[in-house]
């Protein structure tokens, strides 16, 4: 997937001192909390050496997250920790009000790459404290970014607080969109949460349900916690950036870092570990419906293809559970190619978006139908989002996406 040495075609650059939408839970359309701890583990994490050399202005900065850090109580981990092979963990992430990403962890001979960071910088804060528990106590060295969406970078800083040498590693393109778009998208998350909280007062108000009242009680409280967390939000840009590849050699593996086309976004990053069989996607390609809201859909099943030629078998993608075989990821492949064909072909009868919607149903969609494809998403989504009572059915899903698909039938 990587051919090229360490250090070839890319370049450093200094780090500055959504949805996308924001992914949206199934509840929000009609924790922030600590690893077990653990407060106590939570800041020893964060301050081992992350004082040193920090000025009077970066000193407050991180003294003020960690106080606000250390005040939310201790409620468990946030992700379930899944070994794939040696030196080979998948952090798969736990409902929440604000979805978190999963991660893809290696450990290497003396440190630890970390792929992806999550909605906020406690959730990575978490992470940092859960896999010195329950994996090593290497330091981590290096965090890639994917792409640029908010579920996926707001947690950067956690590990640049953790303190020690620390790369940040994404495509230029996925740096400059991360410039360009995601302050704004922190902003946009931010935006939507006072109609959230009031829609889940409503709803807690009308029901006679103690559980139900119960759930709309932490969704706000976790809603609350986001929203004081992310008011001061800090951006971490990339500091190793590149275009096509790009290789973190060591002596215990190799990980190819590699771009191969567009898809989610303009910029995904695909990281490979032929000694160790794994294959980590980010959000191009997961076990979730596809988020087309900065996607390409001509594009994406061809870098799908792409990716498909190498040789892989534990599949780490950037929602639901990791897998051990392709069905769900050519699933999604042939999903995002058929709804593309049946977009564009009612855009040619002239057909409405709403027009379009009653006629691409999950049942007539072959690719949700072949391999229980429709039925693995339905499930995952159901394991995968916060909720309370009955899921909506997969339609509304496929008719959000095919919205998406038509305003970005153009983008190449």
């Amino acid at each position: 997937m990587c051919n090229r040495a360490h250090g070839h075609d890319h370049n450093h650059s200094h780090p500055g001192h959504v949805h996308d939408s924001p992914h949206t839970n199934f509840d929000q359309r009609n924790h922030v909390s600590l690893a077990t701890g653990t407060r106590r583990d939570f800041l020893r994490v964060l301050m081992g050496g992350a004082l040193a050399g920090a000025g009077v202005m970066e000193l407050a900065y991180h003294r003020a997250a960690w106080a606000r850090a250390a005040a939310i109580p201790g409620e468990g981990n946030l992700f379930d920790l899944h070994k794939a092979a040696d030196g080979v963990f998948f952090a798969q992430a736990h409902p929440q009000a604000q979805v978190n990403c999963n991660a893809a962890i290696f450990v290497r001979s003396k440190d630890v790459v970390v792929v992806d960071a999550h909605s906020k910088p406690s959730a990575a804060a978490s992470l940092i404290a859960q896999i010195r528990r329950e994996v090593t106590d290497k330091p981590v060295r290096y965090v890639i970014n994917t792409h640029f969406h908010w579920d996926h970078i707001q947690g950067d800083h956690a590990y640049r607080a953790a303190g020690g040498p620390l790369d940040f590693v994404a495509t230029n393109t996925t740096k400059q969109l991360m410039a360009d778009n995601a302050q704004a998208r922190v902003k946009e998350s931010l935006d939507q949460i006072p109609p959230r909280i009031d829609a889940l007062r409503a709803r807690a108000a009308k029901s006679t349900v103690a559980a139900e009242k119960a759930y709309c009680e932490d969704q706000i409280r976790q809603l609350q916690a986001y929203q004081a967390e992310l008011s001061d939000f800090r951006m971490e840009l990339p500091t190793i950036t590149f275009d096509t590849t790009y290789l973190l050699p060591d002596p215990a593996f190799d990980l190819h870092l590699a771009f191969h086309g567009h898809a989610h976004t303009a910029g995904d990053v695909f990281v490979f570990c032929p000694q160790k069989d794994a294959l980590a996607t980010g959000d191009a390609s997961h076990g979730w419906l596809p988020n087309v809201g900065d996607g390409f859909p001509r594009s994406w099943p061809k870098t799908i293809d792409a990716v498909a030629a190498h040789k892989f078998k534990y599949i780490l993608g950037g929602h639901g559970p990791m897998r051990t075989d392709r069905v769900v990821m050519m699933g999604q492949r042939n999903f995002i190619e058929e709804l593309t064909e049946r977009v564009e072909a009612s855009k040619q009868a002239g057909l409405s978006l709403a027009e379009m919607q009653k006629r691409i149903t999950v049942a007539s969609l072959k690719s949700l139908q072949a391999n229980n494809y429709g039925e693995i998403l339905a499930q995952n989504l159901a394991a995968g989002e916060a909720h309370y009572g009955p899921m909506p059915p997969l339609q509304e899903n496929v008719s959000a996406v095919a919205a998406d698909v038509l305003a970005n039938l153009d983008k190449v």
